[in-house]
């Protein structure tokens, strides 16, 4: 009984939910590669997905203060799965990641450092670069644009990089990585007054209330939504990319919400449904580019693990988390909330 109570904290805790964007996006930048769905780009997906659960398994144990005031629930997660177990995974996970970089391409393998750098900098104690404004934001953003970068430099052989005729690849890597930095924004605001209270100096938090910064991240969430299909336009992308840009007005409806917020709880809802614009998002701007089986299968899988993690409960940011009752667990002085 332990032991599964050890299990279901620990999946909870790397939170199957967020670890969709990041292989989604990988497989966006094959697409524009040109590189077909094979075994290497399998291994790619599988680097793609350690690389944000070594993530939250490393910010479970280093965000002890915070948490404990965002999601009180999350510290009696922590001490059921076990410190040394969360950080274990951390370092399996670059290790696994490693030794696929190896196997998929030399791009791959340096892009190994960077994500080493991403997983470990993010919320360590040393760097603490969640703490940074803007550079926070810029590294969270990274988690779509690293994978996108990633898969656009995949070639047909171990050593070769794909050449590109035009800048429209560049073009839509930058937009993917505001479109993330608008979204890192509008993640923060449902932990406004814990990350205030840590003295984190995120975006949301440097604002005079919680409802200015929603009203911030409803405003950089709805400019970077409207602008893809001018993106389009003016690139000259594939005029069928334009109908992702339908995704504006579910992404819109959810920043009302998020400005008409009042509780944690309507915050929090606030967030999860975001997860699903982000997802569909990625998964028609992936079958747009490459309509195909394979492409809407990709798509369909990570709504429907989306799907299983909320009917089950399998996220350590589940509303039941939020309540202070949940967590008796005392957080040592100095833990996670060192800059």
């Amino acid at each position: 009984m332990r032991r599964m109570a050890r299990f279901n904290a620990t999946v909870e805790l790397v939170r199957p939910r967020t670890l969709l964007v990041t292989p989604l996006s990988y497989c966006v930048g094959v697409s524009v590669a040109g590189h077909g769905f094979d075994l290497v780009v399998l291994l790619g997906i599988v680097f793609h997905v350690l690389a944000p659960l070594a993530a939250n398994a490393h910010n479970a144990v280093t965000d002890l203060v915070e948490d404990g005031r965002n999601v009180p629930g999350r510290l009696k997660l922590v001490e059921a799965a076990g410190e040394r177990l969360l950080q274990r995974i951390v370092y399996v996970s670059l290790g696994v990641m490693l030794l696929l970089s190896l196997m998929i391409s030399l791009a791959q393998s340096i892009i190994w450092v960077f994500s080493v750098f991403l997983v470990l900098g993010y919320s360590s104690p040393r760097f603490r670069l969640k703490g940074l404004p803007v550079i926070g934001m810029a590294v969270f953003a990274m988690a779509v644009t690293e994978p996108f970068i990633a898969g656009a430099l995949l070639g047909d052989s171990w050593w070769e990089i794909p050449h590109y005729d035009s800048y429209q690849p560049m073009a839509l890597g930058a937009f993917l990585f505001f479109w993330y930095f608008a979204k890192g924004i509008m993640k923060n605001v449902p932990d406004y007054a814990g990350d205030k209270a840590a003295g984190l100096r995120t975006i949301p938090a440097l604002m005079p209330s919680q409802r200015s910064a929603a009203w911030a991240a409803a405003a950089a969430t709805t400019l970077v939504y409207a602008a893809f299909p001018v993106l389009v336009v003016v690139t000259a992308l594939p005029d069928r990319l334009a109908y992702v840009g339908l995704m504006t007005l579910p992404a819109v409806a959810n920043m009302i919400a998020m400005v008409q917020a009042r509780t944690q709880l309507q915050y929090n809802l606030v967030g999860q449904r975001d997860m699903y614009v982000s997802v569909v998002f990625l998964g028609l701007l992936l079958f747009a580019w490459r309509p195909s089986v394979s492409a809407a299968l990709i798509g369909l899988l990570a709504v429907a693990v989306m799907v299983w993690t909320d009917v089950s409960g399998k996220d350590s940011r589940a509303s039941r988390h939020l309540d202070r009752a949940e967590s008796a667990v005392t957080v040592p002085d100095g833990v996670g909330g060192q800059k």
